[in-house]
């Protein structure tokens, strides 16, 4: 079987959508299948930059998608729709025109980001989502607070199924931390508004480093000149920020997981945050970090995790089980067809 995975989201843009697959792919040949995935960086298609998001790149020749789905789906595909923008929205439209099984993913609170952006209720995004999903043989997601989510949101229970995510272990690690480094308090995420950095930037600490970039990151540094902006970090030197820092801080209230939190955890380093779904599903109070509404008591009380207890929480995290979470529910859809 070969896996057609449709993604609005791919390199050179950096978030947990590209992260996720980029990282289960390989896995994929290990499983005895093959895959392809459709993106906007393939040839031919013209792109238009989303004025909210500068870093994201948007298809705006729809009939060349039709065009290359043709060209790459076979008796032997099945469809994957990783999300619902232009891409997602047309390759679904084919899918159901063709009578063609797929499956979905819900990678992000949009509606929710959508209502804190522009004031929009949530309750009419919702209403979009549930139609993208609606023909979906399965709706992956990535928690059990977000499965929960949904189905308050009137999504069909009986094709939400939760599909984990993992971390590299031998990059993100413990044992690279050094024993004499000055202390600070991290936040590794996408520079924008809706990811609660305001939140970050004002908690007591003496010393906080942000890593990332995006459209917020100029504001964020005229309003917090005690915060200490890295930019974009990756590889070992992101793995050794992550390894020498005291305490990580999540404070993001929309996003549905957060492979951060594996990473800090992975590389021994306790987790402060809100409880919300990402965090409820990773973060063990008192074990690995601290999750309050008081995301100052969440700080301190990290702070005071045992850092290889932290390390060792991080074990059950992997991308192979990931991936074959993925596959294996992808085989059983496609037994039964």
């Amino acid at each position: 079987m070969k896996i057609l995975i449709i993604t609005d989201a791919w390199h050179p843009q950096v978030n947990g959508v590209v992260n996720t697959y980029n990282s289960i792919l390989p896995f994929i040949e290990g499983e005895g299948h093959t895959y392809d995935v459709i993106h906007p960086y393939l040839q031919g298609f013209k792109r238009k930059i989303l004025s909210f998001y500068p870093e994201i790149e948007y298809v705006i020749n729809f009939s060349k998608i039709k065009e290359i789905l043709k060209e790459k789906i076979d008796s032997n595909t099945f469809v994957h729709i990783a999300t619902e923008g232009p891409l997602g929205f047309f390759a679904r439209r084919y899918c159901i025109k063709k009578k063609l099984p797929f499956t979905t993913c819900f990678h992000s609170l949009f509606p929710e980001f959508i209502q804190k952006r522009w004031g929009i209720p949530s309750f009419f995004s919702y209403f979009y989502f549930r139609w993208f999903h609606r023909y979906s043989k399965i709706i992956f997601v990535p928690t059990k607070g977000i499965r929960e989510h949904l189905i308050r949101k009137g999504f069909d229970e009986s094709r939400i199924q939760i599909w984990t995510r993992g971390v590299n272990s031998e990059l993100f690690s413990y044992f690279k931390r050094n024993f004499y480094t000055e202390d600070y308090a991290l936040c590794v995420s996408r520079i924008s508004k809706e990811k609660g950095l305001d939140d970050f930037c004002r908690l007591e600490h003496s010393k906080k480093i942000v890593v990332g970039d995006g459209p917020y990151l100029n504001k964020l540094k005229e309003k917090y000149p005690d915060v200490i902006f890295l930019g974009k970090k990756i590889g070992e030197e992101l793995a050794q920020i992550y390894a020498n820092a005291q305490v990580f801080v999540f404070p993001s209230k929309t996003d549905t997981f957060g492979i951060v939190l594996l990473e800090a955890i992975s590389s021994g380093t306790p987790i402060a945050a809100y409880p919300q779904p990402g965090p409820l599903e990773v973060v063990e109070n008192g074990i690995n970090g601290y999750m309050s509404d008081n995301l100052q008591l969440a700080l301190e009380e990290a702070i005071d995790c045992d850092r290889y207890d932290t390390y060792l929480s991080s074990g059950k995290w992997s991308w192979i089980q990931s991936a074959k979470q993925f596959i294996h529910a992808i085989e059983k859809v496609n037994k039964t067809l």
